[in-house]
């Protein structure tokens, strides 16, 4: 039952922040999961957050841009002051980084920054937005997901390591 718990954890954390996936699978060694399973949890748990992202960014915009007006208010009402919404920075650092990305690189480039830069909700919500094949999304989703589970689990197999402390170590010898 253990195992099964410790797998479920490494599939869903996958899902959201994927670089912490096969950390997360390492972390104890009393569940010494193979590089292929670490891989196969890995890389399904961050194809699911892409479907899952994927299927629902419009209700996820949607529910944002009618929550944040709601934040706001509640914010006033406990402050007891009028707080107006800062303005919406067009040009910040990560915007520019994206739409670097996107004129060099395409999709591809998108699909390759979002398990270890972007996080898979942004990163596919960015992808739905400049990408209107699903396929497409999918399919370079799934080659950078897989191109990352590959060389982060490769990473912790040869340093025999279980923290991102130890490997970071191990790698500045």
């Amino acid at each position: 039952m253990d195992e099964i718990v410790k797998i479920l954890l490494v599939v869903l954390l996958s899902s959201v922040k994927f670089i912490a996936g096969p950390p997360f699978a390492y972390y104890d060694n009393q569940y010494d999961f193979s590089f292929l399973e670490t891989n196969i949890y890995c890389i399904t748990g961050g194809m699911l957050g892409v479907l899952l992202f994927s299927f629902f960014s419009e209700q996820i915009d949607k529910f944002w841009h009618w929550l944040k007006p709601k934040v706001l208010k509640l914010i006033e009402r406990f402050l007891k002051k009028e707080v107006k919404p800062a303005p919406k920075k067009v040009f910040t650092k990560r915007n520019r980084m994206i739409v670097t990305v996107w004129m060099k690189y395409g999709a591809l480039g998108i699909a390759f920054l979002t398990p270890v830069l972007l996080s898979i909700p942004i990163g596919t919500i960015i992808a739905n937005y400049l990408v209107k094949d699903k396929k497409t999304i999918y399919w370079f989703m799934f080659m950078a997901i897989t191109f990352w589970s590959v060389v982060m689990t490769g990473m912790f197999e040869l340093f025999h390591v279980v923290t991102i402390e130890d490997l970071q170590k191990q790698i500045l010898k």
